[in-house]
């Protein structure tokens, strides 16, 4: 995930993990609300965690302003490949 801090990556993707896993298709409705800059929930998951300093989750914010698919992506990281590429597009 670039355009984040270091380190950060892996625990974004850990606290979402399970987030589509074991679904048969990841909410399309969700991954769109994503791209259109709707994180807010997500980004007080992150905050809430108490895994990250006040700077830190504004830093994540910042980057999931500026490209939402680091967002897209870690969510996704539990999802099977076909229901990837459902809603890559």
């Amino acid at each position: 995930m670039s355009g984040l801090p270091s380190g950060v990556d892996g625990i974004i993707r850990a606290i979402f993990a399970y987030e589509f896993e074991g679904h048969a298709v990841a909410d399309e409705v969700v991954i769109g609300a994503i791209r259109s800059g709707e994180f807010g929930e997500y980004l007080d998951a992150v905050e809430s965690s108490g895994m990250f300093t006040p700077s830190v989750v504004d830093s994540i914010g910042s980057a999931w302003s500026r490209d939402p698919e680091l967002l897209v992506s870690a969510l996704l990281d539990g999802v099977d490949s076909m229901n990837r590429v459902a809603v890559a597009g």
